[in-house]
């Protein structure tokens, strides 16, 4: 009994830490705008898209210190992460578009500002 006690602690420790890691690392600000996602990873400067129906999506974004790009993703990829090299002061603005058959014109999320560091 003792045995599975110990066993059920280190099992319960490893997965939050596991958790905690993968949570901490995943994304700093998401934006979503229902046939999208996509956001901002702090940790290594990365930008990443998802999309959930066959159309194409991006998250466009600008910093406040002049910078501005966008990481895209069209079929037949589903998802993509862009990795830039950002100041580590500043804010970061960002949100995701997606356009194609059914939609119109381009939906836009609302957007995020996030701060930039690692």
């Amino acid at each position: 009994m003792r045995n599975l006690s110990r066993l059920a602690t280190a099992t319960i420790g490893a997965a939050a830490t596991v958790l905690w890691f993968s949570t901490s690392a995943y994304a700093d600000a998401v934006v979503s705008n229902g046939y999208a996602e996509g956001g901002f990873i702090g940790y290594g400067d990365k930008i990443w898209v998802e999309h959930y129906e066959g159309r194409t999506s991006s998250v466009e974004w600008y910093t406040n210190y002049g910078r501005s790009g966008s990481c895209s993703v069209t079929l037949p990829a589903v998802s993509k992460t862009c990795n830039y090299d950002m100041r580590e002061d500043g804010t970061i603005t960002l949100w995701v578009c997606t356009t194609g058959p059914g939609i119109g014109s381009d939906e836009c999320s609302v957007a995020v500002t996030d701060r930039i560091n690692s």
